[in-house]
């Protein structure tokens, strides 16, 4: 059972190009196949959708008690994911799960204090590297709710009263809440208990369109380097201002990481990687991946990448000219590459029951509804190359950018030097 904070949306349509493709048997029988999700709306505005199936199949059987009473929890820029796992088909395990996950209440103080010091040893034992992305964020959002740290900081902690949790959960309604559920039960046995748990929720009375914020995030071209010269290595985060959910650039943008591609030093397969970014940076860089980053009005698109403190200059020479390239245009193979990269995504995105599960409140917090995969896999096969410049242009060809850097960075280039590196003077 999943519950995630979510704005309820308008609905998107499928492309006519991508209507297309779907219609002209070039999608596998699987895709055009998979399970149909249900989605209802109760009367305070939860939206309720389950992609269920047969609780007595034996794989069914098996996954349900193996993840008996598991749970995972997440906190995004956005939104809230709480998630649990039941035995399917028993009598008041649903109930037991919903309430489990929707009891709001606010603890004592004495409680508040355990799990302020709790969450304060968690952040000191955080590595430098994996708060590049909070870093990246707060550099290029300066100012915004969006450049807060998602775990909060050491003083922000310490800072948290009652007072400001019972202000929080008083902002719970109805139409910012999303409940799916997956793998074995009833739809409509889930909607009966949603219902019951979590109907005195308030419907807010007003309803909230995907791109619709309190406050616009702005991006400001930026930088943030916080320099150890004792550190051998060092991590950095390049970002330029991305999409939003529904901004038409998004899926271009999603195609351009799996051009860029990742690598790590440490896989099997080694620098006998695809992409060319990466074979170019193999024997420079320990990792390097691409991101894209999608929020309500803005995103963040980039890489992020390790390497020895005396090969951040080569690193940036060698990012730089990859990134910008994808304005000028890339080859059909690396297109047909990167579009089968996407579809794979996308793909395991969906695979297993909290996956699934997560993947789809997270649509239909974000576009309002949940894309079927044949429709995905439609919009992916009708991206062009000029797709692909138009969004390379717009976001990275002579813009402004945010970088984040920590470690051994005394040879990594100021911000005018990338700068001037994000576009070619070619005619």
């Amino acid at each position: 059972m999943m519950l995630q904070t979510a704005l309820k949306s308008s609905r998107r349509t499928m492309s006519t190009v991508a209507a297309s493709i779907a219609a002209s048997g070039e999608i596998p029988a699987y895709v055009l196949h998979a399970p149909k999700e249900v989605v209802s709306t109760t009367a305070n505005g939860i939206q309720v959708c389950s992609l269920m199936g047969d609780s007595n199949t034996p794989q069914y059987i098996t996954v349900r008690i193996s993840n008996l009473g598991s749970r995972h929890d997440k906190v995004g820029g956005e939104s809230a994911l709480l998630a649990s796992s039941l035995a399917g088909g028993q009598s008041g395990r649903e109930h037991l799960s919903l309430s489990s996950l929707s009891s709001l209440t606010l603890p004592t103080a004495e409680s508040l204090e355990q799990l302020k010091a709790a969450q304060i040893a968690k952040l000191d034992s955080n590595s430098y590297e994996s708060q590049m992305l909070d870093h990246l964020h707060g550099t290029a959002f300066q100012g915004n709710a969006l450049g807060n740290p998602l775990e909060g900081t050491a003083e922000s902690v310490a800072g948290v009263s009652v007072e400001d949790l019972a202000a929080l959960l008083a902002e719970v309604r109805g139409e910012n809440v999303v409940v799916v559920g997956t793998g074995g039960g009833s739809h409509e046995k889930l909607v009966e208990e949603v219902e019951k748990v979590m109907g005195g929720l308030s419907s807010g009375g007003s309803t909230k369109e995907v791109g619709k914020v309190a406050e616009k995030a702005y991006f400001m071209g930026s930088d943030i380097r916080i320099r150890y010269d004792s550190h051998k290595n060092a991590t950095i985060a390049l970002g330029y201002q991305g999409a939003s959910w529904t901004d038409p650039k998004t899926m271009p943008l999603a195609l351009m990481t799996t051009l860029l591609g990742s690598y790590t030093s440490s896989s099997g397969i080694g620098k006998n990687i695809a992409a060319t970014m990466c074979q170019e940076v193999a024997e420079i860089a320990s990792s390097i991946s691409a991101f894209n980053l999608s929020y309500s009005d803005t995103g963040l698109f980039g890489v992020v990448a390790t390497a020895p403190d005396n090969m951040l200059d080569d690193l940036m020479w060698n990012v730089m000219p990859n990134l910008v390239r994808l304005a000028h245009g890339v080859s059909e193979e690396e297109m047909a590459r990167a579009k089968l990269a996407l579809k794979a995504q996308i793909l395991s995105s969906m695979d297993g029951e909290i996956a699934a599960g997560e993947e789809m409140a997270r649509q239909i917090q974000t576009i309002g509804r949940v894309m079927p995969l044949a429709e995905a896999m439609a919009r992916v096969d009708a991206l062009t190359m000029d797709d692909v410049k138009a969004a390379a242009n717009e976001v990275i060809n002579d813009q402004d950018h945010a970088l984040a850097a920590i470690g051994g960075i005394h040879e990594l280039p100021d911000y005018n030097w990338i700068r001037r590196k994000s576009y070619m003077l070619r005619y």
